[in-house]
């Protein structure tokens, strides 16, 4: 299992893990937000969010 915490200013990081899972981050009421694709479909990813990949490959979001 891989987790990485957003914290708006480390989406490289977030892309090397996720590829083309994740959508570019963008800026709303002062935050920013990434979209991750999950199995349920597309997840936001706020600031402090964790991103996780377990071990099959699968994407979740833990806030």
């Amino acid at each position: 299992m891989k987790r990485i915490q957003y914290t708006g200013n480390n989406y490289d990081q977030i892309k090397r893990l996720c590829g083309d899972k994740v959508l570019a981050p963008y800026f709303c009421m002062g935050f920013s937000m990434l979209s991750l694709e999950t199995e349920e479909g597309l997840v936001s990813v706020n600031e402090g969010d964790f991103v996780v990949m377990d071990d099959n490959g699968k994407f979740s979001v833990e806030r």
